[in-house]
Formats: structure tokens, sequence, C-alpha cells
């Protein structure tokens, strides 16, 4: 892991994506990896293509954490008391940690008291007995998305989880662009494209309820449409056609998880699946850019095969988005041995 330069902020104006607000382009969890990666140095080109991933919409193709040039390594727990005085001795030395608190027990969120919420994700910048100091995108701009949050039973007990940021600057070329991105990209939204699909004709059949939209709503912003976008970026200088598509793909993506995440605080129980159908022309738009997008990749990397399906249906991203409820949203906080994660 590289050395800070100095102690890691929001920085609007050298951030990717960042327009009118810091969920801009980048997930929260990604906010945070950029805002470490500039404190070591890492210009905004660097950071894109540091971070920018495939496209794994059904998910298992990747190892947990894993980027093209580093990593995030992950410690999972359901008491964040058992590894607390690791968090802290991190931070003192001066690593950020990047945690995802139990909503539950994290002070003045809508959740607290209420529900077990592992969804957002804040960067520790400093610790002591007394106090976190932590940058948070749903903190206010004028205090520069910083928040000091007292160190009580129930701040430490919500720890759950946590990262450290341990990447290399990216040494790419046209050709590691095309092979370590856009080839695979693009032969796994062949293979995924019918799981999207299948995933749209059955919300537009049996309608989809508030725990399966907020698990999509965690996939759709917390990983597809930051890859879109950061593949974008990435790839601006060598690949102009599929940079515009994969970005015009991302402001798709960032539609539906914005109306998802709309329509959840207009859901009278969590079995309502009515709120939600608005939502599915959003979705269906997302599907076409993405098909828009795999024609490009496949016109610039050639054509990709996938298995073929046949009359089997093909569930396999509403399995991935019910895994994602289970791992953000179940009244009992994952094990260590889960393995899904929200990028």
């Amino acid at each position: 892991m590289g050395e800070l330069v100095v102690r890691p902020v929001f920085e609007p104006a050298a951030s990717l994506g960042w327009r009118s607000g810091p969920l801009d382009g980048l997930s929260c969890l990604l906010r945070c990896v950029e805002a470490v990666l500039r404190a070591q140095g890492f210009n905004r080109h660097e950071v894109a293509r540091a971070l920018a991933l495939p496209v794994d919409l059904t998910g298992g193709r990747r190892s947990s954490g894993a980027y093209r040039s580093g990593h995030l390594l992950w410690r999972n727990t359901a008491d964040g008391r058992k590894h607390w005085s690791e968090l802290t001795a991190l931070v003192r030395a001066g690593t950020p940690v990047i945690l995802m608190p139990d909503r539950y027990y994290w002070p003045g969120d809508e959740f607290e008291g209420r529900q077990h919420f592992l969804d957002h994700m804040v960067l520790v910048v400093a610790a002591d007995d007394d106090c976190l100091v932590v940058l948070d995108t749903n903190a206010p701009a004028k205090g520069h998305y910083t928040r000091v949050v007292p160190v009580t039973p129930a701040v430490v007990r919500s720890a759950c989880r946590f990262a450290t940021a341990h990447f290399e600057r990216p040494v790419d070329t046209a050709e590691t662009l095309r092979l370590t991105l856009l080839e695979p990209t693009a032969r796994w939204l062949v293979a995924d494209l019918p799981a999207v699909a299948e995933f749209g004709e059955g919300w537009r059949v049996e309608g989809i309820t508030g725990p399966l939209a907020r698990a999509l709503h965690v996939l759709v912003l917390g990983e597809l449409q930051p890859n879109l976008f950061l593949t974008g970026a990435a790839v601006a200088e060598a690949f102009l056609a599929v940079a515009a598509a994969a970005t015009a793909a991302a402001d798709r993506a960032q539609s539906l998880g914005e109306l998802l995440l709309g329509a959840h605080r207009y859901a009278p129980d969590a079995d309502d699946a009515t709120v939600y159908r608005p939502v599915l022309g959003t979705y269906l738009d997302t599907e076409a850019a993405l098909r828009n997008l795999c024609g490009l990749l496949q016109r610039e990397v050639g054509e990709v095969d996938a298995a073929p399906v046949g009359h089997v249906r093909d569930d396999r991203l509403r399995q991935r988005v019910i895994r994602m409820q289970a791992w953000c949203f179940a009244d009992e906080v994952a094990a260590p041995e889960a393995t899904e994660e929200t990028t």
C-alpha cells in the first residue's frame, strides 16, 4: 500500500464524475477508495484505471475485493467489538479504513434501532478513544463531507465490516485495457444479458417487493453503474465509441438506482410490489443500453460466444440479487465466511 501524501478528503473538483454530489459516477465505497488513492498521489486518470472493472452482473467471476491494480482487504465479523482494536490501531498508525457499519447501531441513521442494513460506507481518517472522524457521502457539503462520530458501545458494535486499500499505480496501454477490461466485459455481458432479460420479465409478470428492490439498488448503484462509468473513463482515450456507450449505460443505471431509492420511501410495507412497477421502464432502458454497449464491444474486440441456455429459465441475476439481499439486509449480519460485497 502506498504512503499517504496528505490526509484523505472528498474533493469535488478533483474527483471522478462529481457534478451535483459525491455519488455522481462512483458509489460510496469507491468514493472512499478514490480519496485514499488521491491522498497517495494518484491523479484522476490513474484512479479511473485503478478502479475500473469488467461488468459482472451475475457474479462469481472475481475474487472479493480484487481490482486490476490492487485490492481491498476486508475484515468481516458479526460483531464489531471483535476487531475494533485492529480498526482503531490501523487508523492511528495512519492507514485510512473503509467502514461499512451496521446501520441499526449507527448514530443518527434513519434505521438506527430499527433494522440491520449494511449498504453504506464511510472512510475513517482519524480515531481516538472518544471519537472517529469519517468522510461520509451523506454528510453535509458545508462540512466538507466530514462527520465526527462519538465512540459509544453501539458504534463499536456497528463496525462489522471494514477494509484497507492496497493499490499500485496502473500502467495500461490500449492493449492491456482491451485484454483486461473490454474483452471480459464483452464476454460476460453476452453471457449475462439473458439473465437480465429474465429478471425484467419476472418483474413485469410478478412484480418485485421491497427487500428485492433494495438489494437491486445496491447492485445497481454499488457495482453496475460505477463499473460502467469507470470503464468509460478508463478507455476514453483509446476507445472513444465504447467509452461513450459505457457512459450512456452508466447514466441509465444511475437513473434506475435513484428511482428505486425514491420508490423505497413510498412503499407502505415490504410486500408491496405496486410502488416499484413504474421503475420497470427504466430497468428496460438500462438493459437496452447494456445491449448497445455489448454490440459495440463485440465490434471492437471480436465476436464472443456464450454457452446456450436453451429453454431453462435463466435466473442467475435474480439469485445474485437474493444473495445481495441476505448480505446487506439480513436481521443477522453476515458471518465472516460470507463472500458477497458491494463495490
